[in-house]
């Protein structure tokens, strides 16, 4: 595969005229530093993004910025011997999306450290429709069973039900049969 020598980008940052939000050609020695490349099939939208592409936001750390906090694609560069061309992986967290270029772009150069490999079962569309507010409920229910939680023994309380990460603990704690209790401080959606 010929990798082009740019990546179509959806970008925020400031401008002569004020804030902007554009889709760029971004050079690929523009995507930051890294030592893989990869062609982003997926990027969620998140909460942060959301902030990110708003002067009022305040989380943007580089200008311009390539928004999307996670993303999910093939790679096609590599100068790490662990990670393979081809191989599907996810990224984020690791300010990506905020201080380093995220997901809204064809191609996105990142630390191998911050890559995961595509579970098996899992595709890029799939694992970016989890998101990174998935992944992130997904942690606490399983630290909250490895400190002992158990079905039964009592209601589990999620503050922030209405939430991206919220709203998805309260389903993986219900499928696994925890009693849930939801709680908001959105009265509209109580």
């Amino acid at each position: 595969m010929n990798t082009p020598n740019t990546s179509r980008a959806f970008t925020v940052g400031k401008t002569e005229s004020g804030w902007a939000r554009k889709i760029v050609e971004m050079p690929l020695d523009k995507l930051g530093d890294g030592d893989v490349l990869i062609q982003v099939e997926f990027s969620g939208i998140n909460f942060k993004d959301g902030l990110a592409s708003t002067e009022a936001g305040r989380i943007a750390r580089i200008d311009p910025l390539i928004g999307g906090v996670d993303l999910a694609g093939k790679v096609v560069e590599s100068s790490n011997s662990n990670i393979k061309i081809g191989a599907s992986v996810i990224a984020h967290g690791y300010d990506i999306g905020v201080a380093h270029h995220g997901g809204f772009s064809q191609y996105a150069r990142v630390q191998s450290a911050w890559l995961v490999p595509m579970p098996k079962g899992l595709d890029a569309r799939t694992a970016m429709m989890i998101g990174t507010a998935g992944y992130t409920a997904a942690l606490s229910v399983d630290a909250l069973e490895k400190a002992g939680l158990k079905p039964g023994t009592g209601p589990v309380l999620v503050t922030g039900a209405t939430g991206g990460v919220g709203s998805v603990a309260v389903g993986m704690l219900a499928l696994r049969g925890y009693e849930v209790v939801a709680s908001t401080g959105k009265p509209e959606t109580a």
